[in-house]
């Protein structure tokens, strides 16, 4: 494996090494609340298949900081590090 692959692992507790992925707070905690919260992504790619996500709160707050990520609109998504399969599941449950 390619040194840059090792980077771009996290070791997740219930899964453990996997690729990394970033999600807004709201959909990391959707994991643990069951809350649906929605599912916004930036392009997915055969060389990208989880995109930096976030919830549709998160999309609202960007939105209206002109539809761009800000310092207010980042520091309101709370961006968190999620494994590749926390993440499928988050997708898959606020899609």
């Amino acid at each position: 494996m390619a040194q840059d692959d090792e980077r771009r692992k996290v070791a997740c507790g219930e899964h453990g090494p996997q690729p990394a992925t970033f999600v807004c707070r709201h959909l990391a905690e959707s994991l643990n609340t069951g809350a649906r919260v929605g599912y916004h992504c930036s392009a997915e790619s055969p060389d990208n298949p989880r995109p930096d996500a976030w919830c549709d709160a998160c999309e609202d707050r960007r939105l209206a900081c002109g539809g761009d990520w800000t310092g207010e609109s980042e520091a309101f998504a709370g961006v968190t590090l999620l494994c590749g399969l926390c993440y499928d599941r988050a997708r898959a449950a606020n899609i």
